[in-house]
């Protein structure tokens, strides 16, 4: 399969073209969301780290797993930004005294 592109832009389309045709569909879609599989491979002493694309916000997801798995009043969240390094740090360092769960 020869795709031709001239402009930067149609790259990406193009390589998914390309990648959908040669490989199958299965490389270029990702798989839909499952935090609790996530929650069921996960051990207590690593965190989960979520990398997000665009409009991507699992803070639902993972506030009804904290309530299905008893940790609702012990979800503790922080949105990052100038400044909340020092808060971030005592929620994480308080969170492995505790036992909560940070999300930051």
């Amino acid at each position: 399969m020869i795709i031709n592109v001239c402009r930067q832009e149609k790259l990406v389309g193009a390589m998914k073209k390309y990648v959908t045709g040669t490989l199958g569909e299965q490389f270029t879609v990702s798989p839909p969301f499952d935090l609790q599989g996530v929650w069921a491979d996960s051990v207590n002493i690593s965190p989960i780290i979520f990398v997000l694309s665009p409009g991507a916000d699992p803070i639902a997801d993972l506030i009804a797993l904290a309530k299905a798995k008893g940790f609702g009043a012990r979800l503790k969240s922080l949105s990052l930004g100038q400044g909340q390094g020092p808060r971030a740090s005592k929620l994480i360092s308080d969170g492995h005294l505790t036992g909560d769960w940070v999300c930051l």
